[in-house]
């Protein structure tokens, strides 16, 4: 059987453990919480992790996960949240050096 998507939502109102995880590893890269937009859509099996960064929100990164994992990040979410902050803050920081070159 295929994986249907049954809603999607913000990552605070629908995952806030996730979130949270989210929050506490992006502020180890000095990450502001809105530097980043999560979202959440549901699966069959789990929910699939979408964050978007960058100027006018145009890079994504995204995962899946379990729902037991959504309700308890592990390592497993925390070392995706780790990724997404490094590649978010390499690109703030080109961000930061296109706008002081204008």
């Amino acid at each position: 059987m295929g994986e249907y998507q049954l809603s999607e939502g913000s990552l605070r109102v629908e995952a806030p453990a996730v979130y949270d995880r989210m929050i506490e590893t992006f502020s180890r890269y000095n990450i502001h919480p809105y530097d980043a937009q999560g979202t959440v859509i549901k699966k069959e099996k789990g929910i699939e992790i979408v964050l978007k960064f960058s100027n006018g929100f145009s890079k994504t990164v995204q995962t899946q996960i379990s729902s037991s994992q959504a309700k308890d990040p592990d390592d497993e979410v925390t070392l995706f949240f780790e990724r997404a902050a490094d590649e978010c803050k390499n690109q703030l920081i080109a961000d930061y050096y296109k706008m002081i070159k204008l």
